[in-house]
C-alpha cells in the first residue's frame, strides 16, 4: 500500500488530490491525538500523533508551494491549463 501511494504521489498526481490526502492524514492524526489526550493516553502517543499531523500539513504546504512555483494552482490543474493553451493556440492560428 505504501509503495503504491509513493508511486501515485511521485507520478504527478493532481494537486487537489495531494492536498486532500495531506488534509485527511492531518485531521485524522490530530483528532486521534485529541482523543488520546481526553482518554488519558500516554504523553508520547499524543505527542507522536500531533507530530504526524504537523508533518502532513508540512508536506501539503510544500506540495502547494512547489505547484505554485511550477505555475499550477489549486483551481487550475494541469489538464485545464493545457486545454487553455490549446484553445489560445487555435484562436491565434485561425483568422477571424
Amino acid at each position: 500500500m505504501y509503495v503504491r501511494l509513493r508511486r501515485w504521489w511521485a507520478s504527478g498526481s493532481p494537486l487537489w488530490q495531494r492536498l486532500v490526502v495531506c488534509g485527511t492524514v492531518a485531521v485524522t492524526a490530530y483528532a486521534a491525538g485529541l482523543a488520546a489526550k481526553l482518554l488519558d493516553g500516554h504523553v508520547l502517543l499524543v505527542f507522536g500523533l500531533i507530530v504526524v499531523a504537523f508533518a502532513a500539513l508540512s508536506v501539503g504546504a510544500v506540495s502547494l508551494g512547489m505547484a505554485w512555483a511550477g505555475g499550477e494552482h489549486i483551481y487550475s490543474p494541469r489538464w485545464y491549463r493545457k486545454f487553455q493553451q490549446e484553445a489560445r493556440a487555435r484562436a491565434a492560428g485561425s483568422p477571424q
